[in-house]
C-alpha cells in the first residue's frame, strides 16, 4: 500500500515531477508520478480529495464478466495474495471499453477472479458490470492497484508512522476527519483517540484504522484552532483515463474532478447526460468548495454551453478554475440508471 509522506510546510521541497497547474496545455508519453500539497489551517475545515493513487501492482485484459467479477487468464494466474484484506484495499480502474474511468473496490478474489463493489462506494444503486449499453467485454483493459485507509493517509500514531493531526482523549480536543460515505447523510467524522491508541468514529469505541478513505472521494479535515497549521503531501500518480463519475437520481454526491491540475468549468463536456437550463432550478449543478469564503459556489450551464454562478445570472464563468484536490458535489435532476449514472469529460491533460 502507498504510504503518504508529511513534512512541516517549512520542510517542503516539490519533485520535478509534480504536477502542473498548467498541465491541461501539457502532453507526456507516461503516466507521471509526482505530488501534491494540501495546506491544513489551524481553527478551519479543509475540505479535500485524493487525486493521486498508488503505481498499479497489475494490468491486464478481461477475459469473462459477469454482473460483479472479471477474470483474467493470464498463466500462472495473478492474484496469488488477498486482495480485499481489511488492512490493505485494493481497487481496479478499467482503462478501456465502456466503463474506462471506472474505480471500484475489490471485495474478493480468486488466483484469476476479481469481485468487485458495484455500488461504486454506495453512491446510488449497484450497476453491474454487464448493464446494457454499459457493459464489459473480454479485452477490455483494467489495472489492480493499492488503497488508502484513514491511518494510511494520516498516520498510525506510532514513532515509525506518526499522526499528521493532532489526537485528543475525545472529539473536542482532537482534529477530526470526516467522510462523505453514504450519499444524502451527514458526514461520518474520526478522529484519533490517544488513550486508546487508534482512530474512532465519533460515537463509538472500535478501531476504525482501516476505514477506507476512498480514491477521488471527499473528505473534510478541521484542525483546531489551538493546533499549528501543517500540511499534506500526497505523492503518487495521476489518473491515465477520463474519469467516470458516479451520480445519482434527483440527488447529491460529493466528489471531485479526479485530477491533480486546476480544470476550467468549459474543460467540462458532460455531453447528452447534463442536463442545461437556465437557472439552477432547471439546471444540473456542480458545486465547488472556496477555501476563501469556506462555503461551496454553484454553478449551471446553459444550453449555450456557458457557465453561470447561482446568485450572478450575467457572468460567464466558463473561465472558473476547480482547483487540484479539491471537493465538489453534483447534483442530478434527472433520474438516471444503468451507464447514465456516470459522468464522464475529457482529460485536462494528453498522455501519448
Amino acid at each position: 500500500m502507498r504510504k503518504n509522506k508529511f513534512y512541516m510546510l517549512s520542510l517542503i521541497a516539490i519533485a520535478t515531477s509534480a504536477i502542473s497547474a498548467n498541465a491541461a496545455t501539457t502532453s507526456v508519453a507516461t503516466v507521471p508520478d509526482g505530488m501534491i500539497t494540501f495546506s491544513l489551517t489551524h481553527g478551519k475545515s479543509s475540505y479535500l480529495s485524493l487525486p493521486l493513487t498508488s503505481n498499479s501492482t497489475y494490468t491486464g485484459a478481461v477475459s469473462a464478466v459477469t454482473t460483479n467479477t472479471i477474470s483474467v487468464d493470464d498463466a500462472p494466474a495473478p492474484f496469488t495474495t488477498s486482495l480485499s484484506a481489511a488492512t490493505a484495499p485494493y481497487f481496479i480502474k478499467f482503462l478501456s471499453g465502456n466503463e474506462a474511468g471506472r474505480v471500484m473496490l475489490v471485495t474478493a478474489n480468486t488466483s484469476s477472479k476479481l469481485t468487485v463493489d458495484t455500488t461504486d462506494h454506495i453512491s446510488g444503486a449497484a450497476v453491474a458490470l454487464t448493464a446494457t449499453g454499459f457493459n464489459v467485454q473480454a479485452g477490455d483493459t483494467f489495472e489492480v492497484f493499492p488503497g488508502d485507509t484513514i491511518a494510511s493517509v494520516f498516520g498510525h500514531g506510532t514513532t515509525q508512522d506518526p499522526l499528521l493531526l493532532t489526537g485528543g482523549p475525545g472529539v473536542t480536543t482532537s482534529d477530526t476527519v470526516s467522510l462523505f460515505t453514504t450519499v444524502g447523510a451527514p458526514a461520518v467524522t474520526y478522529y484519533f483517540n490517544t488513550t486508546a491508541g487508534f482512530w474512532e468514529q465519533y460515537g463509538t469505541s472500535a478501531n476504525a484504522n482501516n476505514t477506507i478513505i476512498y480514491p477521488y472521494s471527499a473528505f473534510a479535515v478541521a484542525r483546531r484552532a489551538t493546533h499549528p497549521d501543517t500540511t499534506l503531501v500526497l505523492e503518487g500518480r495521476v489518473t491515465q483515463v477520463a474519469a467516470a463519475t458516479k451520480i445519482v437520481s434527483k440527488g447529491t454526491v460529493y466528489t471531485s474532478s479526479h485530477y491533480a491540475t486546476n480544470i476550467k468549468l468549459s474543460q467540462l463536456q458532460f455531453g447528452s447526460n447534463w442536463q442545461t437550463g437556465t437557472s439552477v432550478l432547471t439546471a444540473d449543478t456542480i458545486s465547488v468548495w472556496n477555501t476563501t469564503t469556506g462555503r461551496f459556489d454553484t454553478f449551471f450551464q446553459k444550453a449555450d454551453s456557458t457557465w453561470r454562478k447561482y446568485g450572478d445570472m450575467v457572468t460567464d464563468q466558463s473561465n472558473y478554475e476547480i482547483a487540484a484536490g479539491t471537493v465538489t458535489t453534483i447534483a442530478k435532476r434527472q433520474t438516471v440508471t444503468g451507464g447514465d449514472s456516470f459522468l464522464q469529460s475529457s482529460l485536462p491533460y494528453t498522455l501519448n
